[in-house]
């Protein structure tokens, strides 16, 4: 996996800094599916120090900046894990349409179309990682322009600067282009491929569900 890829999976959950203002807190455990209140909820208030050099003037403006970033980063990632998925299933479904007789040769080129197309989607995501292997220069990817965005903004007090802005419209921009396609190579070519499969009785790949009746 990509270095970029492994750090999003060895970084703990974490968001934003909170702004300030009032909060409450409670703690509760949860035992074999119960969940007991322990203590809370009880309020506080989060204040600044003082000490930052560049505050952001609109702390609220600053809070929605950074919520909005997150919400990009949730779906961009997402659609990553998605797509990663999907084209596990896409190489598996090749081998098994090559062990079912009974399938339509055609099935197997559709579904090596298909990798191809997950493969460009793929890069269209997080870069090219082949070419950046070899040291070679490659234009920022969407969740490149993210990545930016988040180690940039998330725990700084300052204002969005408006290159961070500039990133955070193009991103969104792209991905907007980007998750319909995905959305119909996944939830259209894909499963219509396994669905054809099936029924040409294929072995078994991940994220089908076999079509089985009892038999007297």
């Amino acid at each position: 996996e990509p270095e970029r890829e492994q750090e999003y999976e060895r970084e703990p959950d974490r968001g934003p800094m909170a702004a300030p203002g009032s909060y409450r807190v409670s703690l509760a455990q949860r035992v074999d599916g119960t969940t007991t209140q322990l203590a809370g909820p009880i309020p506080f208030k989060v204040v600044s120090l003082g000490l930052q050099t560049l505050s952001a003037p609109d702390q609220e403006a600053l809070l929605a900046f950074q919520q909005k970033t997150a919400r990009l980063q949730r779906a961009v990632l997402g659609a990553l894990d998605a797509t990663k998925d999907a084209l596990t299933r896409a190489k598996l479904l090749q081998k098994s349409l090559f062990n079912a007789p009974g399938a339509d040769p055609k099935l197997m080129d559709q579904a090596r179309t298909l990798q191809v197309q997950l493969d460009s989607a793929l890069v269209d995501l997080r870069g090219d990682r082949v070419m950046r292997e070899r040291n070679e220069n490659t234009p920022p990817s969407i969740v490149d322009r993210v990545d930016q965005v988040v180690g940039g903004s998330w725990s700084a007090t300052a204002a969005p600067t408006q290159t961070q802005r500039d990133q955070l419209a193009l991103a969104s921009a792209l991905f907007a282009e980007e998750l319909p396609k995905l959305r119909s190579l996944i939830a259209g070519e894909l499963r219509r491929i396994e669905e054809a499969a099936e029924k040409a009785g294929a072995p078994w790949t991940p994220g089908r569900l076999p079509d089985w009746t009892p038999e007297p």
